[in-house]
């Protein structure tokens, strides 16, 4: 029967304790990402208990090494000093530590070295970078950034979700780079625009300075320009849409103030922004899904908005949960 992994046995380890099928029954459990997590969780409790403890995991794989490709030595009779046999099975124990401690190291490199910021349903959330860039993450969005080495050329984010970018520009030139799941990336030097993400979808509204958009089709990789006013929009299979408004309205970011400007925006559109901001599983009925919204309102949360679209259409709300059916209650008024 397989000895089972917890705390007790991984501590075990880190004392130096554990025989070899214990060593081989954890490198099959770090295998799971999970597993690793929880490892690096009792590692540190560990190190916190036994501040004194203190390895060089280099010097310590070095000699692991050495210990496993050295060719096989002659059998002598003579007796072993216990002293030797003692410092042999010390060598042997702070090799398999540090080895096993590689091993993990490599396997969480992601989850290690990037720092993630998220925001949840309804929630609006500023943040500073360590170069000065300013970024408002939207509801149900996530920020990806390095967690050691941000503001070394160039500087990359990955985001999913939508936020507004307010990038500094450092003296050395260094440009900033935002990375989108669907492969498109925007680089700058220094400017203000903003990102969504949202359903396969990467649209860039740029407010002030200038950008470069590359995206990629099936054959090649696109590279476009874009000026204060233009938006792009672009599709999974790398289908761009472009367009230009002037800068004093553009109204990409004013979720930010909790504020939402809709010029003829279909009800669909609208139920997509409950879905994706609030969480909200929203079904229209026909006559709804006809109807168009033209307007400004402020909105902390769902409620307050779905409070204003039923007092603009008289729409009846038959709610369970995060599930949410809208009804007209006059299906031939148009909007």
């Amino acid at each position: 029967m397989k000895t089972a992994i917890n705390k007790e046995l991984l501590f075990t380890h880190f004392d130096g304790r554990t025989t070899p099928l214990q060593i081989e029954l954890l490198r099959e459990w770090l295998q799971s990402i999970d597993s690793q997590h929880l490892y690096y969780s009792w590692l540190q409790e560990w190190e916190r208990q036994n501040p004194q403890i203190i390895t060089d995991p280099d010097v310590a794989y070095v000699k692991l090494q050495q210990q496993t490709t050295a060719a096989p030595q002659t059998v002598v009779s003579r007796p072993i000093p216990i002293w030797y046999q003692w410092n042999i099975q010390y060598y042997l124990t702070v090799a398999s530590v540090a080895a096993l401690v590689l091993i993990v190291g490599y396997l969480t490199r992601n989850y290690w070295a990037m720092r993630t910021i998220a925001t949840d349903y309804g929630e609006v959330r500023s943040i500073v970078l360590p170069d000065g860039t300013c970024v408002t993450l939207n509801a149900n969005s996530e920020l990806q950034l390095p967690r050691f080495s941000f503001g070394a050329s160039p500087r990359e984010v990955f985001l999913k979700g939508e936020a507004e970018f307010v990038v500094v520009h450092t003296p050395s030139h260094e440009c900033f780079r935002v990375h989108t799941a669907n492969e498109v990336e925007v680089v700058v030097l220094g400017t203000e625009f903003v990102v969504n993400t949202r359903r396969n979808n990467t649209r860039v509204e740029l407010n002030r300075g200038k950008v470069q958009l590359r995206y990629p089709t099936p054959n090649q990789i696109n590279t476009l320009t874009m000026k204060p006013g233009d938006w792009v929009s672009v599709s999974a299979g790398g289908q761009a849409k472009v367009g230009h408004q002037p800068v004093e309205q553009t109204t990409a970011a004013t979720w930010k103030n909790y504020q939402y400007t809709f010029k003829r925006t279909s009800m669909p559109e609208i139920a997509a922004l409950l879905t994706d901001n609030f969480g909200l599983r929203v079904e229209l009925d026909s006559a709804l899904s006809q109807r168009r919204v033209t307007g400004t309102f402020h909105a902390h949360n769902a409620d307050e908005l779905l409070q204003a679209l039923i007092e603009l259409f008289d729409i009846q709300v038959v709610r369970q949960d995060k599930s949410i059916q809208l009804i007209s209650s006059d299906p031939a008024q148009t909007q």
